[in-house]
């Protein structure tokens, strides 16, 4: 029963730190930029984004035909990694025509992430001997871990901006802090004179 209720409660902690964290402190949307004439690319981006919703990049990954000259390839190859380099470079989600998602279900889904989250975490926690400050930085550590497996490999490859990579790592590293320290009353045992030697 601790155990339900601790991932309960620390979902509902991660759910409010990421209202607070989205809605209030303004981090995010400090790094998100708009187009100049955005009635223009919205033009381009519905007649040009042919797969619908999904994940696009510009310049695009070459579709060389397999039989394909060795040459014919590694010429593809040069005109991509020139367009690369040149620029404009581009990796976004993009949804060419109307939303069909609404905030309720939205919130739903992002609770159901806490709760999945939490639930995991506690799962860790459960098997540690840690202080309740342990504990803690334990859930902590895991939020920054989360962004290290995540965000970083954005930043590396995909040129995810330094200061958006340094607000998500935060981000994690806030919002675990905070789960750790609802989670961490419930879940956990405390080093006992046995377990210090």
């Amino acid at each position: 029963m601790k155990f339900v209720l601790a991932c309960l409660l620390g979902a509902i902690a991660s759910f409010l730190w990421g209202f607070v964290s989205w809605m209030h402190l303004g981090w995010h949307e400090a790094g998100i930029h708009s187009f100049r004439d955005e009635k223009a690319v919205a033009e381009v981006i519905k007649v040009n984004a042919t797969h619908g919703r999904g994940i696009y990049r510009l310049p695009g990954l070459q579709n060389v035909p397999s039989f394909a000259t060795t040459e014919q390839k590694a010429k593809a190859k040069q005109q991509h990694a020139a367009a690369m380099e040149e620029g404009p470079f581009v990796y976004s989600i993009i949804r060419p025509g109307r939303s069909e998602s609404d905030m309720i279900g939205n919130m739903l889904f992002s609770f159901g992430r806490s709760l999945l989250a939490c639930i995991f975490i506690a799962g860790l926690l459960r098997h540690t001997i840690l202080t309740y400050p342990g504990r803690i930085a334990f859930t902590a550590a895991a939020g920054v871990f989360a962004g290290l497996v995540t965000d970083a490999q954005m930043w590396i490859w995909f040129e995810f901006p330094d200061r958006e990579l340094l607000v998500n790592l935060a981000d994690h590293f806030f919002e675990w802090l905070l789960v750790g320290a609802v989670v961490g009353l419930f879940v956990g045992k405390a080093p006992t004179a046995n377990d210090v030697r």
